[in-house]
């Protein structure tokens, strides 16, 4: 399935099968996100996120707390 990822180094939106990322926060405990690299310049990105979602609508699961995820 084809997701939407945002590149800020190209500043470009862009389709890819994202790949699941995760590590062990001490704090949250297991968290992942999903990633792809960017066609243009292959920096790994982080998904896309219309303004106003929320963390429970995305992709990101760990309680919807970390703040990697809060934008």
């Amino acid at each position: 399935m084809m997701e939407k990822f945002y590149c800020p180094k190209c500043d470009k939106i862009f389709e890819a099968e994202g790949k699941k990322k995760g590590w062990q926060s001490s704090l949250f405990g297991y968290c992942w996100k999903l990633v792809a690299k960017c066609p243009n310049c292959d920096k790994e990105c982080d998904e896309w996120r219309p303004k106003g979602s929320s963390d429970k609508e995305s992709g990101n699961y760990c309680g919807g707390t970390c703040s990697i995820f809060k934008k």
